[in-house]
């Protein structure tokens, strides 16, 4: 083989492994944090429901529905931070802290508007027809909760920052402290230990609460240390106002409706009866580590998609496969293993009888959810605004009336939510990406 022709073989084998040496170098520390609150919230569960199943009921659905608003908030603070990586690198470090400023105002303001929201929780769960004693305990937990959404979204909020300037680890490392200190704080609270009373799902929920305003402090104290670091002289292009509350509101919008989404499946399970609420919740748990894991993966992709030059679709197409590949290797475990990844969770024989089942259906969920989250990720640092909010409207307005259908009318119960998921992640999955390579075809 010439010369020549060798070089040019090898470049792009070169161009990958390159690639993805620095997404693994960014994604990393990105999905160990997210994994870390993953573990949180799985810590949560999983006290809880041994504690009591039917605590656990009520903390799911608090925390599964009106506790899913400080989601949407924290969407709207992430998708204005997606200007950060690109004034950081362009060396105007002080025009990303006006970036990370301007979200500031919007995390409190936000998190008294959830902080409201949660304290009409018994109301607003009688309003959707939920049995009166678990309305009345998920009304509570809902209150407690809403008592750290501020402190969760300045969390998000400076834990972006600091991923935005290349800084993952800070957060990873405050994110492993905060579970662990969780996971102490629950020990103490739930089933009562060292003199303190057993409080149950209550005692999680102020554990949640007090770890929230712990990490807050803790990152925003490192985002004002981020002021001292040096960049290059160079001048980003400013970042109006309304553009990043532009992206801030198509990421809200999009993170809503999938709040309606889960919302409405708990939602339709509570109807079904705790038993029915307990499933579910169970396998948005059993869930939850893989979808942050993929979710940190995302992350890294948009940043690299945001400071890069016309290379976006190779990127996206690396992240894509990994993401994939996560996924398929979750519906062969999944698949393989039933019975004892239902055993982790749950304790009652109802309960195993019933999640067993469900839980290869929820893994091929994650395969579709996973690369769809690389596809909005990418999108959005594209400043694509309008297509896929869009998109997750129509596959939402779609979602709901075969949830129904598949649930009720054909009696498949909480397979019948699980199996309308997956047609609505596989549809949105599609044309995601059939608006990503619309976007890229000159590249």
């Amino acid at each position: 083989m010439p010369l020549e022709e060798l070089s040019a073989a090898t470049e792009p084998s070169l161009g990958v492994v390159t690639n993805l040496k620095e997404l693994a170098a960014l994604a990393v520390p990105m999905i160990v944090s997210r994994a870390g609150l993953a573990a949180m919230g799985i810590a949560d569960a999983i006290m809880v429901s041994r504690y009591n199943p039917s605590e656990f009921a009520a903390l799911s659905l608090a925390d599964g529905t009106l506790g899913r608003i400080v989601e949407v908030f924290a969407a709207f603070i992430i998708g204005g931070l997606v200007l950060v990586p690109c004034a950081y690198g362009a060396g105007d470090m002080s025009e990303a802290l006006r970036i990370w400023r301007r979200s500031l105002l919007a995390s409190i303001g936000l998190g008294l508007v959830g902080l409201a929201i949660a304290l009409m929780g018994t109301n607003i769960f009688h309003l959707l027809r939920q049995p009166a004693p678990l309305a009345a305990e998920a009304g509570s937990l809902s209150a407690i909760l809403g008592l750290g959404y501020v402190a969760a979204l300045l969390a998000i909020g400076a834990a972006i920052f600091l991923e935005g300037i290349k800084r993952p680890l800070i957060v990873a490392v405050s994110v492993v402290a905060a579970n662990a200190l969780n996971i102490a704080l629950n020990w103490l609270l739930i089933s009562g230990h060292a003199g303190f009373p057993s409080m149950g799902a209550r005692g999680s929920a102020i554990s949640t609460t007090i770890v929230r305003f712990a990490l807050a402090i803790t990152l925003v104290a490192c985002v004002l240390k981020a002021r001292v670091v040096k960049t290059r002289s160079a001048k980003a292009e400013t970042s109006p106002l309304n553009n990043q509350h532009a992206l801030g509101l198509s990421a809200a919008a999009i993170q809503g409706i999938m709040l309606v989404l889960t919302s409405t499946l708990l939602i339709f399970a509570g109807w079904m009866g705790p038993l029915a609420l307990a499933v579910l919740s169970a396998v948005w748990t059993l869930n939850a580590p893989v979808m942050l894991v993929a979710l940190g993966l995302a992350d890294a992709t948009g940043v690299r998609v945001a400071s890069s030059n016309g290379n976006a679709r190779f990127l996206v197409t690396l992240s894509a496969i990994a993401a994939a590949a996560m996924g398929l290797l979750c519906v062969a475990v999944w698949s393989a293993f039933p019975s004892r990844l239902a055993a982790l969770l749950v304790t009652s024989a109802p309960m195993l009888g019933s999640l067993a089942p469900l839980i290869p259906l929820a893994a091929i969920l994650l395969l579709f959810d996973g690369v769809s989250f690389v596809a909005v990720s990418a999108l959005r640092a594209l400043r694509d605004i309008v297509w896929p909010t869009g998109i997750e409207m129509a596959t939402m307005a779609a979602l709901v009336p075969l949830a129904f259908a598949l649930a009720f009318s054909l009696s498949f119960g909480v397979r019948g939510l699980l199996l309308a998921a997956i047609a609505s992640a596989a549809c949105r999955l599609a044309l995601l990406g059939w608006r990503f390579l619309w976007l890229t075809r000159n590249q």
